[in-house]
């Protein structure tokens, strides 16, 4: 399965973490946040600021990506967070 970010909807910082749409295939779309804390410890985000988090972001898109498309099946109506039990050390 393909996942990619949705072209339409940018990345932002919510409350110290970073809101994404992911699209799954072309076609379903579904939105993930990923917490300062996982982007500090795993991807060496050097600050809590939203610049600082929007680049440990999109550094580690690739990585955020893959286990956004293995939560994709979580059942929600909402948001899917992904914390640091989703990446591997």
């Amino acid at each position: 399965m393909t996942t990619e970010l949705a072209r339409e909807v940018q990345p932002t910082v919510l409350d110290g973490a970073v809101r994404f749409t992911a699209r799954f295939e072309g076609r379903k779309s579904q939105e993930f946040e990923i917490s300062g804390d996982v982007l500090e410890e795993h991807f060496g985000a050097a600050s809590r600021s939203d610049d600082d988090l929007l680049a440990a972001f999109k550094h580690g898109r690739e990585e955020i990506l893959k286990a956004a498309g293995e939560a994709s099946s979580t059942p929600t109506t909402g948001i899917v967070p992904l914390g640091t039990g989703d990446f591997t050390e």
